[in-house]
């Protein structure tokens, strides 16, 4: 089965890189607005109006990919289901938001009650699709198992709108965020590998084999950015992935970037209204500080690819750490 999740991984590579330039002439051949930039990272200034909205390719054709495989294998399971769904809805979310933002000129996109509304009815849907009909209402905290009863459906839905919305403020500079995620995917296949766990391995490999066809056209100098439509579904599929294989706490490890994006965002708001004015951060989320020359008051700024190989590493090192913690406990 694992010759068949790679080969559906490199299919979906193929499939992504070869749709991506079309998706951008697109949006050129119409002029359309793309991605807006940050005025205080001079960096980024000539990235104005680059196409966004990537993570729809990527996202449709994995979602294409591994549907088809997993009907040609008999892998589609409820787990398999669940992944499925929740990674589509959480694009449709990021790709209405979207849509707003760049067709219709809508600054705002969608509210911040109509996409919380959305991801937690996903999150219910995901509970009713695969925890409440396989019984799985234990939270697996580092290997001590916690019955929740049916308080794990809001444990599931705060962890899907979570680490959607961390992935999210990860998406802000050049290949930063599909990287990231793959490095993290890569770890949960090792654990699905282990379980024997194949239909959520299929769904990995798939998504792996996209995102690599978009970085070739998302690594600096970005020709294209994946948008809502593609952070929101991957922090909602690092997250079901996690439930799934029953090793929730390890997104804390393997996802350690996205936690302390998410933290330095909180940290730099309750600091700010506590100190009436100051700041910790130079700007968040946190790759923008180190953007901006770090805690140094002269610091100078670090390039793009210097972000990002550090926080790829920050990735790494915490995915390899969850994974000796876990095949210690197993």
């Amino acid at each position: 089965m694992i010759l068949n999740a790679i080969t559906a991984g490199i299919v979906a590579l193929i499939m992504t890189s070869l749709s991506i330039p079309a998706f951008i002439q697109f949006f050129q051949k119409k002029k359309i607005g793309g991605q807006q930039m940050h005025e205080d990272v001079k960096q980024h200034a000539d990235k104005a109006g680059t196409p966004t909205m990537g993570g729809f390719v990527f996202v449709v054709v994995s979602l294409t990919i591994s549907l088809f495989f997993a009907l040609i294998f008999g892998k589609l399971t409820p787990a398999f289901i669940t992944m499925w769904i929740v990674y589509a809805v959480y694009a449709v979310v990021g790709f209405l938001d979207d849509f707003l933002k760049i067709f219709k000129q809508v600054n705002q996109g969608l509210t911040t009650i109509q996409k919380f509304t959305a991801q937690i009815i996903t999150g219910i849907i995901a509970y009713l699709v695969y925890a409440h009909e396989s019984g799985a209402n234990y939270l697996n905290i580092f290997g001590y198992p916690i019955n929740l009863g049916v308080f794990f459906v809001l444990f599931l839905v705060f962890w899907l709108v979570g680490f959607s919305n961390a992935v999210n403020l990860t998406d802000g500079i050049d290949g930063l965020a599909s990287i990231s995620v793959v490095i993290s995917l890569l770890a949960y296949a090792v654990i699905a590998y282990h379980q024997k766990r194949f239909d959520v391995l299929l769904m990995i490999v798939t998504v792996i084999g996209s995102l690599l066809g978009f970085f070739v056209f998302n690594h600096k100098p970005a020709k294209i950015f994946m948008g809502d439509v593609g952070s929101l579904a991957l922090g909602g599929l690092l997250g079901i992935i996690s439930i799934i294989l029953n090793v929730e706490w390890t997104l804390l490890l393997i996802g350690i970037v996205y936690v302390l994006e998410t933290l330095s965002v909180i940290i730099q708001v309750l600091y700010f209204k506590l100190t009436h004015g100051k700041r910790i951060f130079r700007m968040t989320p946190v790759h923008h500080h180190f953007e901006l020359g770090g805690f140094s008051g002269n610091g100078k700024p670090w390039s793009e690819w210097q972000v990002d190989f550090f926080f790829w590493s920050v990735t790494l090192l915490g995915s390899v750490l969850a994974l000796v913690i876990y095949f210690i406990q197993n």
